[in-house]
């Protein structure tokens, strides 16, 4: 399923390629206008954002944007199921985040939290290299 989507800057584009009178204001003008949101000035009339985005709709102008629906499952999405289904892992009671961030060297990381032998609760943060290794080399894919 994709939903549409005009971005302002190209719906502004579009309304003056059509002979409209288009002025997008500063932030000071704007706030002098007396409006909560964001305002554009069309043929002398201030609009706010949906208004300008249906008339940019009027003229035929619209982007399609991908759903999460329909964007492939990523690779760090499927060890984590394949890891939550694994017998061994499930007796370690391991856990992998889907969410990466950027360490101290630029790479990016996933979290993998754990039970050690001693019975300590782990956690520890490793690349997506790493941790398809670990699943390879434990027979978890």
């Amino acid at each position: 399923m994709t939903r549409t989507f005009i971005p302002v800057n190209d719906a502004l584009k579009a309304l003056a390629a059509a002979g409209h009178e288009v002025a997008k204001p500063g932030r000071k003008q704007d706030r002098l206008a007396g409006f909560g949101g964001s305002h554009y000035l069309v043929d002398g009339e201030w609009l706010s954002l949906s208004s300008v985005r249906a008339m940019a709709a009027g003229l035929g102008l619209e982007k399609s944007t991908k759903t999460a629906a329909d964007k492939p499952r990523r690779e760090i999405e499927d060890i984590a199921d394949a890891v939550a289904q694994n017998s061994f892992c499930q007796r370690k009671q391991m856990i992998i985040s889907r969410i990466g961030y950027r360490n101290l060297h630029g790479q990016i990381v996933y979290t993998i939290r754990f039970i050690n032998k001693d019975g300590e609760h782990k956690s520890c943060a490793k690349t997506l290299s790493w941790i398809r290794d670990y699943a390879k080399r434990n027979g978890v894919i």
